[in-house]
């Protein structure tokens, strides 16, 4: 029989591997979209590849702030879930769908930050994520006081 604290953490081992793998993805497509279209931040990378320099160029802007924004709350809830599913203050059914919420949101969040689809969209992905790490850290806090 699994320990419920492992199958709890396993499940946070498993979205949270899915969230720094998309997370660790931006990096890539930044540098691929900055050599397909030959406009780097640096004279050293035109050096190498030939193009321009252009540190503000809009799509590369767009993906960059969309992997920051990303760091800022991917990495909060990795926190979050760790210590929600350590501390017993969940069962694996609710660090799971927690989990899968978040994630969907992060991801839902990424396509319309990127593909520059108007607001409300991305504010209301942002703010799903939002709850789900306030939800976690007030029930851990709950649970252990």
């Amino acid at each position: 029989m699994i320990h419920p604290v492992y199958a709890e953490v396993a499940s946070a081992v498993w979205w949270s591997t899915i969230l720094l793998l998309k997370l660790g993805t931006f990096p890539l497509i930044v540098g691929l979209t900055r050599v397909s279209k030959k406009v780097f931040s640096t004279e050293e990378d035109v050096a190498f590849f030939g193009g321009r320099v252009k540190p503000d160029d809009a799509v590369i802007e767009r993906l960059r702030r969309a992997h920051l924004n990303d760091m800022e709350n991917i990495i909060p809830f990795i926190g979050l879930i760790f210590i929600y599913a350590i501390s017993g203050a969940g069962n694996a059914g609710c660090v799971t769908l927690v989990s899968q919420i978040f994630t969907a949101a992060r991801v839902i969040h990424t396509v319309v930050y990127i593909g520059a689809i108007r607001q409300p969209c991305r504010a209301l992905a942002w703010i799903v994520g939002l709850i789900c790490n306030v939800y976690l850290g007030v029930k851990v806090l709950v649970h252990m006081y």
